[in-house]
This record gives structure tokens, sequence and C-alpha cells, in this order.
């Protein structure tokens, strides 16, 4: 009994001091990434948590400067790492500013980044109640990103219910690729969010309800983004989509 007490009590003895180990080097890690007190970052990076089977650490008052946009702010970012998996990712927020000069705000906004042995992660978002600037827009919006062979081009599906209650609920999904002016960053925070300035398009097929699938492209026209949608059945197209001023509807 007494070589059983001693063996856990060496054990968690180790363990401790792995964690409180790799906790430095991961909070380290975390401040390389993120940029913070750099020109172009400004954050506020909390003490690490989770021991034993996490790194938990907390991002307040976050802004990163965009090339074409006002700075992304987002007021709390949390990022989590399992203890023993250098690979996987989790962050949540519940509220983003400035992406392509929209504010997001959500119930739930859960982010995951996985890396299998690829040069880019596999990116996966799940958001409720999505809000934009204000708006309830989305129910549930549900997408992943994930790396092709050519670094300048990503792999996307989405789904997404939205919450537009003179309209109903309406499901849609998308399916298709992200094609970018340069290779995909994500090195760093900086990295990232260049992603977005070098954005060229993306194109794929568009699925409202059981309409047929639409080919679609989304693309920067002049100073604002366009969504071009091709159908053969444009009244069948939900008045929702239809009445928004970014949709060109094709024939």
């Amino acid at each position: 009994m007494r070589f059983i007490i001693f063996i856990t009590t060496l054990l968690a003895f180790v363990w401790s001091c792995y964690w409180l180990t790799m906790s430095n080097k991961y909070s380290d890690n975390v401040s390389l990434w993120t940029n913070i007190d750099s020109a172009n970052v400004s954050a506020n990076l909390g003490k690490i948590r989770g021991f034993p089977n996490r790194f938990d650490t907390t991002i307040t008052n976050l802004e990163i400067k965009q090339a074409s946009f006002e700075p992304i702010k987002i007021d709390r970012l949390d990022v989590m790492r399992l203890s023993y998996d250098s690979s996987h990712y989790i962050f949540a927020t519940k509220s983003i500013q400035n992406i392509f000069e929209n504010n997001f705000t959500f119930s739930k906004g859960l982010a995951s980044a996985v890396r299998n042995g690829e040069v880019a992660p596999t990116i996966k978002f799940q958001g409720e109640d999505i809000f934009i600037n204000k708006k309830l827009i989305f129910e549930k919006l549900n997408f992943k990103i994930w790396p092709t062979t050519d670094l300048s081009k990503l792999n996307i599906s989405l789904f997404a219910r939205t919450a537009d209650i003179k309209y109903n609920e309406i499901d849609l999904s998308f399916q298709g690729q992200v094609e970018l002016n340069s290779d995909f960053d994500f090195d760093n925070l900086i990295g990232f969010v260049s992603n977005i300035d070098t954005l060229s398009n993306i194109s794929g097929k568009l699925f409202i309800e059981d309409i047929k699938g639409m080919d679609t492209i989304i693309r920067q026209d002049l100073n604002s983004w366009k969504i071009f949608l091709k159908s053969d059945t444009p009244e069948k197209i939900p008045s929702v989509i239809q009445d928004l001023n970014m949709v060109d509807l094709i024939k």
C-alpha cells in the first residue's frame, strides 16, 4: 500500500513539474504567435490555467491592424490546448469587430485548428445566434476550411440556418474553394489576418433547401464584396437571399 502511495505521489509530482515547464513554454508560444506588443498587435495575455490536462489562457482587448480595413477587435479570446496534444488548438469568443467592415457577435463561437502533419491546419468553426451589425442573421453557422496541395487554395464547406422571422428559417450549404493571391499563412496572428487581404475569390456550389445547386462566386468588386449566383430558376431563390445588396443573379 505504501509503495502504491509512493508511486502515485511521485507520478503526480513529475506530472506537475512537466505541466509547469510546458505551461511556460506554451505561454511563450502563444505570445510569439499573437505578436503581442508588436507594431500591428496589442493585447493583454492572461495567466496559464487548466492544470492538469489543459493549457488555457485568455487574451483580452485584442486589436490587430489590417492593410485594407479598420483594425480587427476582439474583447476576449480564450485559447485552449490539451497538455498532451500540441497539434490541436481551440479558440472561443463572443464578438469580433471589423471582419470585412462588419461586426459579428455570437451566443456561442468556437473555432479549432488541427494540424495533422500538413503544412496548413484544418480550421473548423461552430457558431450559434450570429448577429451581423446587430441584426440576427443565422441561428447556426458551421464551416470547415482545409488545405489542398496548392497552398494558395483551400477547400471550404459550410452549413447555415437563417434566422429571419419574416421569410422563415432557411437551410443553406456551400461546397467550394477559397483562392488567395499568396500562400495561406498560419504561422502567426498577423499572417493569419493577412489572408483576408490576399483573398481573391470563393467559388463553388450553393444549395438552398431543395433548389438545385447554383454556381457561386464571391469576389471583391471595386470597394465592396459581391456574390454572383447562376440559376436556371432564379424565381425559386428565397427573397431573403435575393434582397441582399451584395447578391447579383445570373441566368
